[in-house]
């Protein structure tokens, strides 16, 4: 049991008044900590993905350490932040005339998905100081310089490499300035594809520069961290040795939701009613699918279910050998609605279930409006 989980169980049999079930706690110090452990393994600056956890409260006490900037993917994530010092990034393929006029009246740098995009930002020149533009290109464009690896998914986002090149001879013409260019393989992909994706962005940036006539300052590499990344085994010293290639002008990013939130992150919820139907065992809680979506694994073709502690008046409960396993359900009206298995333990009303590994995705991709059921509340652990 970590540090982070010991404090949680001690306030949780301390203080059970002060939290009202279900509920997320997320841990400021993992966060501060995940962030720095990263960003000096890869040696880059590290820009924070909203969309991971978009918890207000943890996002205000976290400001000052996302000091390399935030991505937003949303007007609503828009209107949330609270204005600070940190850059901020806007990235939507999807983002529309009122999106855009609202990024550039945030002064925020807009990444540019594809090139209706940018012929709604050239309505905006002239009347709005607009930043230095990031072109997203879609990962097809780095098999025009490195080889892709099998296996690599094919995804909908950014500009095809024609495409980049049209957006580029756009923004010669208009004037409007290009920062550089942001790229992105999907989530989880960074171990195998980190190194062939900084090859292929080398030669992208000669590209740029000699098409633009200018040199680039910025170059985004994308994530897709794994929420265990330091136990991944992958060689951080030779990838810092290969990002040395770039020209000193570029300023390497690099972006993370997951691997910064993932584990600073608790969903707690109470068993309000236990039963057995035909020798199963089930602990019905009062948070589920509705609050924590994620937990139910249904985009798993084979779903583990996630473990959780068992706290029984304040104290674990520990596992027995001969007795069977107990399912947790949600409140909702759905046979998908299972958040987890306790193996070896018969559970209780009044038993409170703390899952781990929940401050990323688990809040912000969950469908809360479903029966009208009420969101889970959020608390700050130093």
């Amino acid at each position: 049991m970590n540090a982070s989980l010991e404090k949680l169980v001690s306030q949780l049999g301390q203080k059970r008044q002060h939290f009202s079930t279900p509920c997320y706690v997320y841990s400021i110090e993992d966060v501060a900590n995940n962030y720095r452990k990263l960003k000096e393994s890869l040696g880059t600056s590290l820009i924070y993905s909203l969309k991971a956890n978009s918890c207000l409260d943890l996002i205000v006490r976290c400001g000052h350490i996302f000091e390399d900037g935030i991505e937003i993917a949303s007007v609503g994530e828009l209107n949330l932040l609270p204005r600070g010092e940190s850059p901020r990034y806007t990235n939507n393929p999807s983002a529309d005339k009122a999106f855009i006029r609202a990024a550039i009246a945030s002064k925020c740098t807009l990444v540019v998905d594809n090139l209706s995009q940018l012929e709604i930002i050239k309505e905006f020149q002239g009347k709005r100081p607009i930043n230095p533009l990031v072109l997203r290109l879609n990962p097809s464009t780095l098999d025009q310089f490195v080889e892709a690896p099998r296996g690599t998914r094919k995804d909908h986002f950014g500009l095809a490499w024609e495409d980049t090149l049209k957006a580029l001879e756009t923004c010669k013409e208009q004037g409007l300035e290009v920062a550089g260019f942001h790229v992105f393989r999907g989530s989880y992909s960074f171990a195998k594809l980190a190194s062939s994706t900084a090859q292929a962005a080398l030669k992208i940036v000669e590209a740029f520069e000699e098409t633009l006539g200018y040199k680039i300052s910025l170059v985004n590499l994308g994530g897709g961290f794994d929420l265990n990344w330091e136990s991944e085994n992958f060689d951080f010293v030779q990838y810092r040795n290969l990002l040395s290639e770039f020209p000193a002008h570029i300023n390497l990013v690099h972006e993370s939701g997951r691997a910064i939130m993932g584990t600073a992150g608790y969903f707690v919820t109470e068993v309000r009613y236990a039963k057995s139907i035909e020798s199963r065992r089930y602990g019905v809680c009062n948070g589920g699918m509705a609050q924590n979506f994620l937990l139910a694994k249904t985009e798993s073709a084979f779903k583990r279910f996630s473990q959780p502690l068992i706290l029984r008046e304040g104290r674990i409960v520990e596992p027995e050998d001969k007795v069977d396993s107990s399912y947790l359900v949600g409140t909702s009206c759905n046979k998908e609605d299972v958040i987890g298995e306790v193996k070896g333990l018969e559970v209780r009303p009044g038993d409170l279930a703390v899952f781990s590994h929940c401050g990323a995705y688990n809040a912000s991709y969950t469908v809360a409006p479903f029966l009208t059921l009420p969101p889970a509340k959020s608390y700050l652990m130093e």
